[in-house]
């Protein structure tokens, strides 16, 4: 992580710590260093979390290897749809005339920031045609470039403005008719008229990281670089390479090359030189006019790279800017160089590309809803992302790198995020535990209550067994008048259980006591008027006798004989 991740983030917080991430790159250059800063061990066997590889490992091996999901490789597999020079401006031709076809006119005239091109030796004749009739039009003078499709740093690439040039390449050094396959070239007009700045010529390397072509992710790095010609600019001049092209490879042979700028400079140093010659707005709309070119490139292709979540792309951007501060797409480079040749380059392409290993996020801190993260910026998201109304800019390109300050900021709000998100962890695993720890007790009672109710249970289920049901007390019918009255209880008998083997006969002398002991549970819970009523029935007392009536009135209302007396003095 970055240093700012590292210092503010505790170890048990991440989802995947850093020391234990390990990487595999053949590269010996800003981008070993830039990994090694991070901390991440270095492997040669197939055991990694990222790779930094060769364009020529994803051609060959990458199609016929499967990769684990949490590793990470820095190309697409068919990037080269939008780095290879033909395939780039095909793509761009293919996807303008699809938006004629669709009338979207408007959109498709947007897509005028590459040169007329033409693809050789295929589109030969075509473009014979087209510098005969630009000679009839008094444009003979109008210079051609040509470029190698699959060559970089300069290599191969000359200009020429006579058809006599490219006739003698023909036949002679490149396009042999008896030679099976011919080297493929592409020919683009010339931008004749290039902005220039002290008398020089320059074009500026911008950076854009692709991390999903669906939906389509772009993050813009703020900080990139004018580099510039040590030779002052002759139109005349076409043979002389060290005037015409940029390219650091050829500069660094020069005799007038500056060992220690490196004929370069930083990008918002040129952004402020524009604006105090062309003014802030017209130089505001040229850099907000670069952006889009970038955005519309990688449109034009996003439905035919194929989409890989184990892939990413940090593509280095060519653009040219002509008199009137127009850009120009010279080239979009797969895997720009990361060699640098100063101690700002240097700090400057380390510091890209620990961004970069940032916005990939193999330690899962980040929660991918950032809008800046370092020095990128995201520009797009399914759709481009454009600033509020009341913002002083119209991009971040070029604009003061707030990396260090950003970083900081950022990795203070994720060490706050993951530390709450750790501790509410703890606190649902402590409160879970302890909700298993009653369960098990509650389970553990209704396991001691089943075991203690064991010897009642085998009682009932033998009683059951033999025939004998459970006591219930039920409501008496009422038959005759020597019932109790309707709605009285039966109640219960005191007679002992017998032995289960004599449980199921009962005697006659026991049916007797059973009886009698009823009869005296009745008359123990009988209210004296219910008494009264019971023995006047019981006597069958139809005749008026006074005083035997008052006799027995008085033992059932239980007077004693003392009280009979008291009364009678």
């Amino acid at each position: 992580m970055s240093e700012y991740f590292r210092k503010y983030i505790k170890k048990e917080h991440y989802s995947n710590h850093y020391s234990n991430l390990k990487f595999k790159t053949s590269f010996r250059n800003c981008i070993l260093e830039a990994l090694k800063r991070r901390q991440w061990k270095e492997v040669e066997g197939d055991d990694w979390d990222i790779m930094w590889a060769e364009k020529e490992w994803i051609h060959e091996v990458m199609d016929h290897t499967h990769l684990q999901p949490n590793q990470k490789i820095n190309h697409f597999r068919n990037h080269y749809e939008l780095t290879r020079k033909d395939l780039m401006i095909k793509n761009l031709k293919r996807f303008k005339r699809n938006l004629e076809r669709e009338n979207k006119m408007e959109e498709a005239n947007n897509y005028n920031f590459f040169p007329q091109t033409f693809h050789l030796p295929s589109e030969y004749p075509i473009f014979c045609e087209e510098f005969k009739r630009q000679s009839q039009n008094g444009e003979s003078k109008t210079p051609w470039i040509m470029k190698p499709i699959g060559k970089s740093q300069g290599k191969g690439i000359f200009i020429f403005n006579k058809i006599q040039s490219i006739s003698q390449w023909k036949n002679t050094l490149r396009f042999n008719q008896e030679a099976q396959q011919a080297e493929s070239y592409i020919v683009q007009k010339y931008i004749a008229d290039p902005l220039l700045i002290g008398g020089k010529k320059f074009d500026m390397r911008i950076y854009l990281l692709c991390t999903s072509y669906q939906p389509l992710t772009l993050y813009l790095y703020r900080t990139g670089f004018a580099r510039f010609t040590h030779h002052r600019y002759d139109n005349e001049d076409i043979s002389n390479t060290y005037v015409h092209l940029t390219n650091v490879a050829i500069q660094k042979t020069s005799d007038n090359y500056d060992e220690k700028l490196g004929g370069k400079w930083n990008l918002q140093t040129l952004k402020l030189f524009l604006m105090t010659k062309f003014g802030q707005e017209k130089v505001a709309e040229t850099f907000y006019n670069i952006q889009m070119l970038m955005i519309r490139s990688l449109q034009a292709v996003q439905k035919i790279i194929i989409n890989d979540k184990h892939c990413f792309e940090l593509y280095g951007f060519d653009i040219l800017l002509d008199a009137s501060l127009k850009p120009w797409l010279l080239e979009v480079n797969a895997s720009p160089s990361m060699t640098s040749n100063t101690p700002i380059d240097f700090e400057l392409k380390c510091g890209l590309l620990d961004d970069v290993f940032t916005i990939i996020d193999l330690e899962k801190v980040l929660t991918g809803n950032e809008e800046q993260i370092g020095g990128f910026d995201l520009v797009c998201k399914g759709n481009p992302i454009k600033l509020p109304l009341n913002s002083t800019f119209t991009t971040y390109l070029g604009s003061f790198n707030n990396r260090q300050q950003q970083l900081k900021k950022i990795a203070k709000s994720t060490a706050l995020r993951l530390a709450q998100t750790y501790q509410e962890i703890q606190t649902k695993s402590v409160g879970d535990g302890s909700k298993n720890q009653k369960e098990k007790e509650e389970k553990e009672k209704q396991q001691q209550r089943s075991t203690s109710k064991g010897p009642q249970s085998m009682q009932n289920g033998i009683n059951n067994k033999i025939g004998m049901q459970p006591k219930q007390n039920s409501i008496i019918k009422r038959n005759g008048t020597n019932l109790p009255a309707l709605g009285t209880l039966q109640y219960k008998t005191n007679v002992k259980r017998q032995p289960l083997q004599n449980a199921v006969q009962v005697q006659p002398a026991q049916i007797q006591q059973i009886n009698s002991n009823k009869k005296i549970n009745e008359e123990q819970t009988l209210t004296p008027n219910q008494k009264l009523q019971q023995l006047t029935i019981d006597n069958k007392l139809s005749t008026f006798q006074p005083y035997k009536q008052q006799s027995q009135y008085n033992d059932v209302m239980g007077m004693s004989n003392r009280n009979l007396q008291r009364n009678e003095e």
